[in-house]
């Protein structure tokens, strides 16, 4: 493996184990900088709601692989949405995001579009390790599918060569539980973050 490769694996290695935590300083930015728009305010929870529903659809696939602190997969899942697209997760988690920045309402259009150039960067590496371990577990089967299904922009219509995966909502459910959480504890800080804006700005000094 040349020595660049071999850096970005290692990196994207790295950010995989703490992918959990990284977005947070980010995060904190749009609550510090949140202010009411109705219209960025529907844009935003439009945007939430179908990078949650895509990522739900896809653990509903994956299962609860989809949680280890490791790069890793005991198969190739090639249903669903990832007979579309190699990363609906990640891409879920990109709506998620910029969909709460966007919601924010603060720094527009900038911070929702620093947030998107950061965390695309960000899973660029993260893939390139995935890439990486699925090339040399899985050999030629991957290599297929790596050839016919885009990274992150979805085919119009699935692969032909789908694996027999089936989604399960209630593994999808029980998986979730933690990003639903982490939606609400979000939602909730943006909420308070503009609520006292508002009285602030409206205070009688």
């Amino acid at each position: 493996m040349p020595p660049r490769t071999a850096f970005v694996v290692r990196f994207g290695n790295l950010l995989f184990r703490y992918r959990s935590y990284i977005p947070i300083p980010l995060f904190l930015l749009v609550v510090v900088f949140a202010r009411f728009d109705a219209l960025y305010l529907v844009a935003g929870i439009i945007l939430v709601l179908l990078g949650e529903t895509l990522r739900f659809i896809g653990v509903g696939y994956a299962g609860s692989a989809t949680r280890t602190t490791e790069v890793g997969a005991d198969t190739l899942v090639v249903a669903g949405p990832f007979a579309q697209m190699r990363n609906p997760l990640y891409v879920g988690n990109i709506m998620l995001g910029v969909g709460l920045a966007v919601g924010g309402g603060g720094l527009m259009p900038w911070l929702p579009l620093g947030y998107l150039i950061f965390i695309s960067l960000y899973y660029y590496f993260i893939v390139r390790a995935e890439e990486d371990f699925l090339r040399r577990k899985f050999g030629a089967q991957y290599e297929a599918y790596y050839a016919a299904v885009p990274r992150f922009f979805p085919r119009l219509t699935p692969w032909q060569g789908r694996s027999g995966h089936r989604m399960s909502a209630g593994i999808a459910l029980r998986s979730e539980r933690r990003t639903f959480q982490t939606i609400i504890i979000m939602a909730v800080a943006l909420a308070l973050a503009m609520i006292a804006k508002v009285h602030w700005l409206h205070w009688d000094f």
